[in-house]
């Protein structure tokens, strides 16, 4: 199993998107999926209808829920997706965290994630992740296998990009451990200053750290998500929609080594 965070401490960079997109594509090659909304925003989970009468993400860092998975996921009505809910409560998590100092919603994540490993309940699980850094978001990196970091073309998305890298960095020098990161370039848009400020970013940090893929701006995304449709599914000709089937098989390619083609 693997644990995906899809994160930027910068807003408006396509992170939900490219979570429910990936997800579907994941699911559509036979993945089993589990989404879980990190943000208190609560966008991923409103994508998918879900409900948050019952348990939700900070029900299960605060210590009100069980770490049982069945008894806390909800189906998504799309084949082979779970997801794991928020709600506007992750907010007052963050501040009991930084009275306690945050030590008991990794701990508890860690042990949901334990779960899921044991029993061997999914494939992948992408979490998506606040723009800010939260009781959350360091939960989430902290079960993390590998990030994707969703940037626009821009001074600010890009600062983002380097804090969060940064944060990523000192986490493993507190806590060594196997764990990648990698840059998306999302809303594409094919002109020179766009080509330009992505070959800035690409030799702005290590080689192969930014997707070859870029996924490229199209009013469809927009309209999926008003649909309450993954891309793939809305318009399943569009460039956005063949665009996110190329950026995971391109991951799945690097990730399982025999990647099944989209």
């Amino acid at each position: 199993m693997k644990v995906i965070s899809i994160a930027n401490f910068k807003g408006g960079t396509g992170k939900t998107v490219t979570t429910v997109n990936m997800a579907a594509v994941l699911a559509d090659l036979g993945r089993r999926v589990l989404v879980i909304d990190a943000d208190p925003q609560h966008n991923t989970t409103d994508f998918f209808g879900a409900d948050t009468d019952g348990a939700t993400l900070s029900h299960v860092l605060n210590g009100q829920a069980e770490a049982y998975w069945p008894d806390i996921l909800t189906p998504t009505g799309r084949e082979g997706i779970c997801i794991l809910p928020a709600d506007m409560d992750l907010l007052t998590l963050d501040l009991a965290s930084m009275r306690q100092g945050g030590a008991d919603a990794v701990g508890r994540m860690r042990d949901l994630i334990g779960v899921l490993r044991e029993d061997d309940a999914f494939d992948y699980v992408l979490i998506d992740c606040p723009p800010s850094f939260t009781a959350a978001s360091v939960a989430a990196l902290s079960v993390s296998d590998g990030v994707i970091i969703p940037t626009r073309v821009d001074r600010f998305s890009q600062a983002g990009v380097g804090e969060l890298v940064e944060q990523i960095r000192q986490l493993l020098m507190v806590e060594p451990r196997e764990m990648e990161w990698k840059i998306l370039i999302t809303m594409a848009d094919g002109t020179n200053l766009h080509r330009q400020g992505a070959e800035l970013l690409r030799r702005s940090f290590p080689e192969g750290s930014v997707f070859e893929h870029a996924i490229r701006a199209t009013t469809k995304v927009g309209e999926a998500s008003f649909a309450r449709k993954p891309v793939t599914e809305y318009a399943p000709r569009s460039t956005a929609a063949w665009d996110y089937r190329e950026l995971v098989n391109e991951y799945l390619k690097e990730v399982e080594k025999n990647g099944q083609e989209v």
